[in-house]
């Protein structure tokens, strides 16, 4: 009975840090990327020293302190000062508009490109038209000239 209650608990330590790794500790420069000033409509990271952007700084390291995760600190950023704190859309109605309308147009010019560079390489080689007759005297007139230039 203690072989195994030892065995047990040797097994929860093992596994211990191995669950604290999967989880990396929240920073704000991690943060900082992904949300945005409110007031400015830039990235949290590129935001100057405005008093909207230091108060959001503080809220984020507050939670960072409290050891939250990076999903539940922007979730309260979300909660604090609604969706558009977030620097990417969100994954419905017009935030999924958002990333699909770009992807598809990415697509559409791909098979675009790829069509017509199929059409051009199925395109024969143009052949030789007639054109003029080489003319003997024009030639002799070329060459006289080529030849004052020789040194």
């Amino acid at each position: 009975m203690r072989r195994g209650l030892a065995v047990a608990v040797a097994v929860i330590l093992a596994l211990a840090p191995a669950a604290a790794a999967q989880e990396p500790q929240a920073s704000l420069p991690d943060i900082a990327d992904e949300v945005m000033c409110v007031v400015c409509g830039v990235p949290l990271e590129l935001a100057p020293d405005a008093p909207q952007a230091q108060a959001e700084r503080a809220f984020i390291r507050r939670l960072i302190a409290q050891g939250k995760t990076k999903d539940e600190i922007k979730d309260a950023l979300v909660a604090e000062y609604g969706e558009d704190v977030l620097a990417t859309p969100g994954d419905d109605g017009l935030g999924l508009a958002a990333w699909l309308i770009p992807a598809a147009a990415i697509l559409a010019a791909a098979v675009a490109i790829a069509l017509a560079l199929r059409r051009w390489r199925r395109r024969p080689a143009a052949a030789p038209t007639g054109g003029p007759a080489p003319d003997p005297e024009g030639d002799e007139a070329l060459d006289a000239d080529m030849a004052r230039y020789d040194l």
